[in-house]
């Protein structure tokens, strides 16, 4: 070895002295990750499917002639058959996606090491909520009436409570709520197109679940990204594209717009319906 190679490793050396150890490489747990997100995914879709075909089989609710030989009556007949096929494969999904819920204790609010060999349970838990989240929202075909299922009675009244989030209020397109065990909406709030909820926010090096609160009547703009821990409080609006800081308090009335949101102006209050 030479002085200036030397030089250079003495200089290495020194600098991660003061930096301090070097950070535990994430890939191998996250590849693990995946590799059982797509365990979850196909079981989920493959046992929704066979239940939902051997439903129709054991009812005789084939028609009578094939599908591909089939004359205009019969493809009307397979057409709505395969309708209702669809409904009952999602209703199955949904419920799947209750009952495996079901078993996975609520990780809990705090702030866990991500730079550590093992884990603590409560970020396994979160990463087990995490898989049925992402089935959730991205639900393969046929699974593309999930969201209206998860919104409508009778299965929203098991969603809610099991699942998440505990909402009072109804979308028309599906928010990206992430964390929903750590989301509260209230009454009347509308969550804009692709706008992004979480419950949780990332350092460099832990993870903090913290409960993420949006109170009534509030709107939140499309592309909006709401961070763990923020407080949304009744009557505010977050306007489109705005990014919404961890642990910020917005206050009723309020209109916050911008990259970080800030407070822009007052709205004053609701004005209340003409009787």
């Amino acid at each position: 070895m030479n002085s200036s190679e030397a030089t250079a490793d003495q200089a290495s050396a020194a600098s991660g002295s003061e930096s301090g150890a070097r950070p535990i490489d994430q890939r191998n747990a996250l590849q693990g990750f995946l590799v059982l997100d797509v365990i979850a995914r196909l079981f989920i879709w493959c046992t929704a499917f066979v239940l939902a075909t051997a439903a129709f089989s054991a009812l005789g609710a084939w028609p009578q002639q094939g599908l591909l030989d089939a004359n205009l009556k019969s493809a009307v007949q397979w057409g709505w058959r395969l309708a209702l096929w669809i409904i009952v494969f999602n209703v199955i999904y949904v419920a799947e996606l209750v009952v495996l819920r079901l078993p996975i204790p609520t990780p809990r609010e705090g702030r866990y090491a991500t730079n550590v060999r093992w884990p603590d349970r409560q970020v396994l838990w979160s990463c087990l909520v995490a898989l049925l989240s992402k089935a959730r929202l991205e639900a393969p075909f046929p699974g593309f009436l999930v969201f209206h299922l998860a919104n409508l009675p009778p299965l929203r009244w098991l969603m809610g409570p099991v699942f998440g989030p505990k909402s009072r209020s109804c979308y028309v397109t599906d928010p990206q709520i992430i964390d929903p065990h750590l989301v509260s909406v209230g009454r009347n709030v509308v969550i804009g197109f692709n706008a992004t909820v979480a419950g949780h926010y990332q350092e460099r090096d832990a993870v903090v679940f913290k409960r993420t609160i949006i109170e009534d009547d509030v709107i939140v703009g499309g592309h909006v990204g709401i961070a763990g821990g923020a407080h949304i409080k009744p009557g505010a609006v977050i306007g489109a594209g705005s990014v919404v800081l961890p642990n910020t308090v917005v206050g009723a009335n309020e209109f916050w717009w911008g990259v970080p949101a800030r407070r822009v102006r007052d709205l004053g209050p609701l004005e209340q319906p003409a009787v």
